[in-house]
């Protein structure tokens, strides 16, 4: 089958099991990256690595007619944060990180752990002019737990993916022809700097939902004398008879009290 792929590196497993699955890859687009929280490296040298054309601007109407005219027959995306335009001959599929048609939107995971929901999944989609919309053609459920965080989110999501994309090349044909339209369903917007901030006088139970769900990127901890990005943490329940924002360190980890709880500092730095 040959195809088109658009992504960058958190779901760059899914280009290598297209690879795996007999596809041609025609051409790979990515978007520039800024190297600290994103990065398109293991997708730019795929490409090179093997001589495919590679390009870090938005996708067109016209590379897609483009790719249809010279014998494409899919693109399928990844993790790519442009709109792709919706009005082409060429069958375009999305990986969606969430269990569609809920958690529509660009980061559905940090938010599945904010709204304390116990079931998340991955969805391979049509891709239409309304985001994350199309008809489905594949998804897979995996449970979400109280110890789960950003990053093993993610982790599941990368080894979890790459089986649907293979799933889904076997039978593109009858997957594409039976997709399966959605009805109702949410669309969560990017969480707001409110959203992933929390102060001593947040109770324990919200600020353990906060922190697993930035864990790796950070959220954002605020005192009167200032503000710290929490890129890992932890919060220990804990009935305590201190005060809100004090503070004391145990074997080496710093940690602040919260009402009802402890926020333990594993690696933190300063706002700019």
């Amino acid at each position: 089958m040959k195809i088109a792929y658009a992504g960058f590196d958190l779901l760059y497993p899914c280009l290598e099991a297209l690879e795996e699955a007999g596809c041609t890859v025609m051409k790979v687009f990515t978007y520039p990256t800024d190297n600290e929280y994103e990065f398109n490296r293991q997708v730019v040298a795929f490409a090179e690595a093997r001589n495919i054309p590679w390009t870090d601007q938005r996708i067109t109407a016209d590379d897609l007619e483009a790719l249809a005219a010279a014998g494409c027959e899919a693109l399928f995306s990844a993790g790519y944060i442009y709109r792709i335009p919706a009005e082409t001959s060429l069958r375009c599929v999305n990986v969606h990180p969430a269990l569609l048609p809920v958690g529509r939107g660009p980061w559905p995971m940090p938010c599945t752990i904010l709204k304390g929901l116990t079931e998340s999944g991955i969805t391979l989609h049509k891709v239409v002019y309304d985001l994350d919309a199309g008809d489905i053609l594949l998804q897979e459920a995996f449970p979400v737990t109280r110890r789960d965080d950003l990053i093993t989110m993610t982790d599941t999501i990368r080894a979890l993916a790459p089986k649907l994309v293979k799933a889904c090349v076997a039978d593109f044909d009858r997957l594409w022809a039976e997709a399966t339209p959605q009805s109702g369903g949410e669309y969560w917007p990017e969480p707001s700097d409110e959203e992933r901030t929390i102060t001593p006088d947040d109770r324990a139970e919200r600020a353990d939902r906060v922190v697993r769900a930035f864990a790796g990127y950070g959220c954002l901890f605020r005192t009167e004398e200032e503000t710290i990005t929490v890129v890992r943490g932890e919060v220990r329940l804990d009935r305590h008879a201190g005060e809100p924002g004090d503070r004391r360190v145990e074997g080496g980890v710093p940690m602040v009290a919260l009402r009802g709880g402890w926020l333990r500092i594993f690696e933190s730095r300063s706002v700019l």
